[in-house]
């Protein structure tokens, strides 16, 4: 059994002229929900081993402020290819490079996010800014994930930073 923790990335700054979609870092609000989203992380059974973030600087500092809150700091995996993904990518990604850790984190976007959820457990959930979502995956590794039906996952829980 893996389980997945999924997690979009907090209220980030709006694109402007001078600063990229890309480069866009999180608002103190934004901050504030994923200490939150964290909090409430760090609290459940199964922690994640691993991290995998896109290389977007707003899913790479929510990253950051999840590792701030855990006594065992987790690997973390930044992914360029995973920046405003689709569910592909994340299953991809999760893939190659997971095992052997049985509980893994993804940080991305949506709303890739979003339609990775709804692939892998066939419920739709709204993802808000900092929004993480727990999956059990009745896998034996991550490598095997890519060609497991679609719905097969059971979501656990989601928690929405106030």
């Amino acid at each position: 059994m893996k389980t997945l923790y999924v997690l979009r990335h907090g209220q980030a700054a709006p694109e402007s002229q001078s600063t990229a979609d890309h480069a866009r870092q999180l608002t103190g609000r934004g901050q504030e929900e994923v200490r939150q989203s964290a909090h409430h992380l760090w609290k459940r059974p199964s922690m994640p081993t691993l991290i995998v973030s896109s290389s977007a600087t707003r899913a790479r500092q929510t990253a950051d402020v999840c590792l701030e809150g855990s006594s065992e700091a987790p690997a973390l995996l930044v992914r360029e290819d995973l920046y405003l993904a689709e569910p592909e990518g994340y299953v991809d990604a999760l893939a190659a490079g997971a095992d052997p850790h049985t509980s893994v984190m993804v940080v991305g976007h949506n709303p890739g996010l979003e339609a990775l959820i709804l692939a892998l457990t066939g419920r739709s959930e709204h993802l808000a800014t900092a929004s993480l979502v727990e999956i059990e995956l009745p896998l034996a590794a991550w490598a095997d994930l890519p060609a497991a039906a679609s719905g097969f996952g059971r979501l656990v829980g989601a928690f929405r930073a106030r």
